[in-house]
């Protein structure tokens, strides 16, 4: 059966979608002539806008507006007449939503009683245990190669394979989107035009000191605050950036810090405004959360500060990426 048009359903945390890329690019490779639509929640829908590993992307606005979405986009993806279906999300309602959007082929991991409605259930195998979570999505497009006749069976040597890396790109609606927002602070002086380290009155460095998901992964405000005031002796020009669940945590580092030594920004960038910050900053550090994955796959320089997670698992991948984990957390894993 020739594949004409592919569904992926994305994975909810931007992070998790930053490290779907290598994926859908190696998707888009193998099946060159297919359409392939994203169905992706509306937080990680600005981060494939453009995107040329997809042809379209459909927003799911389960968490935003109920139950009654399921079967309403179930039915909407009928129409479609899709082929295949690729689960990079593990829930159970992702096998559901496909299965009643009757599509034929249906791949993903075996998880959360889900099985049955799979055509395609992987296993989780022990050898996953740190094995990074970029190569969980490339075995489901892998699985779909087999099964088009694509690709031999596995042979085992996937451990000695280098890792692909995420990539993310900038472009100039971004680049304008920072431009305003940075203008409106009183960065208006900063070349955004002229991305990179070199020729800036003053490197911007960002801190994204928050994390949306977990006050687990995050390092502690008062080391942020002296971070910041060691890099604005240097010469920086220190920003804080995070989403508006973020911005007590933002207040708190400014609190801390000297005065008037960071621009706080946190509840005030979008996706669009953090790609086209961060494509100009000299450095970003980060606790373990999305941001992190978005500066790594725009090639900056990104330090991740790990706590409780798994760096082998989830670390940001990039050439100018780096980690350092804290030591004696107890609920580490």
């Amino acid at each position: 059966m020739k594949i004409k048009r592919i569904l992926v359903r994305g994975a909810n945390w931007i992070g998790d979608a930053v490290m779907s890329t290598p994926a859908l690019q190696r998707l888009r490779s193998s099946f060159p002539e297919a359409t392939i639509s994203l169905l992706a929640t509306p937080l990680t829908c600005e981060l494939f806008a453009g995107s040329p590993l997809v042809d379209e992307v459909i927003a799911y606005r389960r968490r935003e507006e109920g139950r009654r979405v399921v079967l309403q986009t179930a039915k909407r993806l009928r129409q479609h007449q899709f082929d295949l279906a690729l689960l990079f999300q593990n829930a159970f309602e992702a096998a559901l939503l496909t299965w009643a959007a009757r599509i034929p082929r249906r791949i993903g991991y075996g998880v959360q009683g889900r099985s049955l409605l799979l055509t395609t259930a992987l296993k989780r195998e022990a050898s996953h245990r740190n094995r990074h979570q970029i190569n969980d999505y490339l075995d489901i497009v892998a699985a779909a190669e087999q099964e088009s006749g694509l690709l031999p069976a596995v042979d085992g040597n996937e451990s000695r394979m280098p890792l692909p890396l995420p990539v993310l790109f900038a472009g100039e609606r971004e680049h304008e989107l920072a431009r305003a927002l940075l203008e409106r602070v009183g960065l208006e002086r900063v070349g955004l035009d002229k991305p990179g380290i070199d020729g800036h009155d003053g490197r911007l460095v960002a801190l994204n000191v928050g994390a949306t998901n977990s006050r687990a992964k995050c390092w502690p405000a008062e080391s942020y605050a002296a971070l910041a005031d060691r890099l604005a002796a240097d010469g920086c020009r220190i920003l804080l950036v995070g989403g508006p669940g973020e911005m007590k945590t933002a207040a708190l580092v400014e609190s801390c810090a000297r005065p008037g030594t960071v621009i706080n920004l946190a509840g005030l960038t979008k996706l669009p405004e953090l790609l086209g910050i961060f494509d100009q900053c000299a450095l970003i550090v980060s606790n373990d959360t999305g941001p992190a994955h978005i500066a790594a796959a725009l090639g900056r320089p990104v330090l991740t500060i790990f706590g409780p997670t798994n760096e082998w698992e989830t670390a940001p991948t990039g050439i100018r990426a780096t980690m350092i984990r804290a030591d004696n957390i107890e609920c580490a894993r």
